[in-house]
Order: C-alpha cells, then sequence, then structure tokens
C-alpha cells in the first residue's frame, strides 16, 4: 500500500474504529441499565401511568400488534374478555388489523374468533382491516363509529403502545378514549435464587428495545402531526 493510499484509509480506520466504541459503550449502558428497574419504570410511563379503566365504554377496540397466534394478539384479546367480557350489554369489541385478502380467514378474524371463544358474542364484535398503522385505525374507526365516536371507548394494547394509541385517537376525534395495557402476568411462585439474572435482567432488555422503538415511533407521529 502506497502513502497516499495509507493517507486515504486512515479516516475510514477511525472512523470504524469510532463505530465500534460507540456500539460497545451502548451495549455496556443497555447491560447497565438492564439490571435496574427503569425499563419496566419507562414502560408504565409509556402504558400512561396506572392502567385507566373506564367502568361502561361504549366500544371496546383492540388494536391487532402481531395478529393470531401471536403474543400480543393472544394478550390483547384475552385481555380485552377479561376486562369486558361480563359486561356485554351495549358494548361492541372492534378488532384492528390490516388485511389484503379476506379478513374473515386471516389474523384479524382470528382474533375476532378468539374473542369469541372467550364468550364475545360474534353478533357484537366489528372488524377494521384497512388501516396500516394507529392514525389510519383511528380514522377508519373514527368513520365507522360516526357520531357514537363521542362515546367511553376504551384501546386494549401493548403496554408499551398505549400512550401514542390514546394521543392518536385523540387526535382525530375521539374525545373519550383511555387504554387498557395488555400485560402478561408472572408465575405466582418464588422462582428461587438468581431470580435476576434469570429472568429478570433478559426481560429488562427486551423492555429496552421495546422503549427506544417506541420512543422512535412517538417522535415520528409527533413530526408528522399525529399526535
Amino acid at each position: 500500500m502506497t502513502n497516499e493510499q495509507a493517507c486515504k484509509a486512515q479516516p475510514l480506520k477511525q472512523t470504524a474504529r469510532f463505530l465500534l466504541n460507540l456500539c460497545g459503550v451502548l451495549f455496556l449502558l443497555l447491560v447497565c441499565v438492564g439490571l435496574t428497574g427503569l425499563p419496566r419504570s419507562f414502560t408504565r410511563w409509556l402504558a400512561g401511568g396506572e392502567p385507566s379503566r373506564d367502568a361502561h365504554p361504549s366500544f371496546v377496540i383492540v388494536l391487532g400488534g402481531g395478529g393470531i397466534p401471536s403474543e400480543s394478539g393472544l394478550l390483547r384479546t384475552y385481555c380485552a374478555a377479561a376486562a369486558y367480557g361480563a359486561d356485554r350489554t351495549g358494548v361492541t369489541f372492534i378488532v384492528a388489523l390490516p388485511s389484503d385478502g379476506d379478513p374473515a380467514t386471516n389474523s384479524v378474524g382470528r382474533m375476532r374468533d378468539e374473542l369469541v371463544l372467550r364468550g364475545i358474542p360474534a353478533a357484537s364484535i366489528r372488524m377494521e382491516y384497512r388501516g396500516r398503522n394507529t392514525r389510519e385505525q383511528a380514522l377508519n374507526v373514527r368513520r365507522m363509529l360516526g357520531p357514537r365516536a363521542d362515546d367511553p371507548v376504551v384501546l386494549v394494547t401493548s403496554p408499551y403502545h398505549v400512550r401514542r394509541s390514546v394521543l392518536c385517537f385523540r387526535k382525530h376525534g375521539f374525545r373519550r378514549v383511555t387504554g387498557l395495557p395488555a400485560s402478561s402476568v408472572g408465575a405466582e411462585a418464588d422462582l428461587g435464587g438468581w431470580e435476576t439474572l434469570r429472568y429478570t435482567f433478559w426481560n429488562n432488555l427486551i423492555s429496552e428495545i421495546e422503549a427506544v422503538r417506541e420512543l422512535a415511533a412517538l417522535a415520528q407521529y409527533r413530526l408528522k402531526g399525529w399526535i
């Protein structure tokens, strides 16, 4: 390699070294934060603080997540039915998940079927399958409900998605909307020693990734004026 080539390669090496060092620092930071309770605290903030629940909503909107079967889809349908399935009089459930094919046989239809399995009458369930993101779902559901969009509405979604969903629906005409975080529940048992390193630490790392992704989505929605 000539001196001229070496001089040209030097800035590239410095940039690569800087990026590697930055990745290392970020990784160590993520590991350190994962050993604390900060990820869970931030997830609670994204969930809107304490879970809010309207005692008598007119509409329960289940945002689709990963569809069915998936962890998010099953959690959201389970929590929606558990929270509002017993109070069936006057409550309409809406499943919102995009579908390019026949919605009855795609994931949005399977989410509806999951609600039916959990005791929700099929006649009380509607589907919104054209919205490709939370904003489009809010607009489509707003058109679907018409004047009844002023009735109490509850959004059921993953905890880290609650804040953005509620803000987005409020921005697009829903005056009485709250959120219900669809949270999983750990084993009600003593799991023995080293529980933090065996379970809590890894769950915190997952929460950190979800939080960073959701912060990016919040920033995007804010810049576009969607919230």
